[in-house]
């Protein structure tokens, strides 16, 4: 498998779904499929019924051309199209901060959740945002409003928690609160980000076209990778 281009790999996965041993048939979405790796190997690895979706249809006629007998369709993470309690487990690997709207994304992930199912996201992140990375925000949400009062909604934007391709992670956090996740775990994983970044340097490649933004050194510096699981509550 060489299909999965982000910091961690499939090592990363096995660590999230090593720690809490979900049984054989258990079901899980993974939101930002891409060409369907993560999904075959958690298929084969683990015996998990596995629904990968992605917005892109080219990313989703490659998953079904290299793993035939998987289940992926196109979907948005924002708007996910299944029932109320249907999966053990949702996954957004490398996914969120790529959303416009990642606050959504998580009220979608726990609306298909099954109680003590788990939540499972890793991305870039900024450990410690600045003032200046949360005008930034401000100035997004404040072109979010305009365009809405222009009638210019459909327009394609840039998410409202991140800079620079980094979530900040403060209304992720204040969603899951709001929702009665339990963070289960939180891991900084910087060395996946250095090591990966190290690999593009070498392959020609830069983090910058990674995240799809240009940055600063001092920016790129302050950019980390995370790792956090949460549990939605049982009633």
């Amino acid at each position: 498998m060489n299909g999965l281009i982000r910091p961690g790999g499939l090592e990363i996965t096995k660590k999230a779904f090593d720690i809490y041993g979900l049984p054989k048939q258990a079901k899980i979405l993974d939101i930002g499929c891409g060409c369907g790796d993560t999904a075959a190997y958690l298929k084969n690895e683990y015996g998990f019924s596995v629904t990968g979706i992605d917005n892109s249809s080219e990313a989703v006629s490659q998953a079904k051309e290299k793993h035939p007998g998987l289940e992926f369709m196109e979907g948005d993470g924002q708007s996910l199209d299944f029932g109320s309690l249907s999966f053990d487990c949702v996954l957004m690997e490398c996914t969120l901060s790529l959303m416009p709207n990642p606050v959504e994304a998580v009220h979608e992930a726990f609306c298909v959740l099954k109680e003590g199912g788990y939540l499972i996201m890793h991305d870039l992140y900024l450990p410690h945002p600045s003032r200046e990375d949360f005008e930034a925000i401000a100035e997004i949400r404040k072109s979010k409003e305009e365009h809405k009062r222009e009638g210019r909604c459909g327009e394609e934007r840039r998410s409202v928690c991140a800079v620079n391709g980094a979530l900040i992670l403060k209304d992720i956090d204040a969603v899951l609160d709001e929702l009665g996740f339990e963070t289960v775990l939180f891991e900084d994983r910087k060395s996946d980000l250095d090591s990966f970044a190290a690999s593009l340097i070498f392959n020609g490649d830069s983090i910058d076209d990674y995240c799809g933004a240009k940055q600063g050194q001092s920016k790129k510096s302050q950019m980390s990778y995370y790792l956090q699981i949460a549990r939605k509550a049982k009633k």
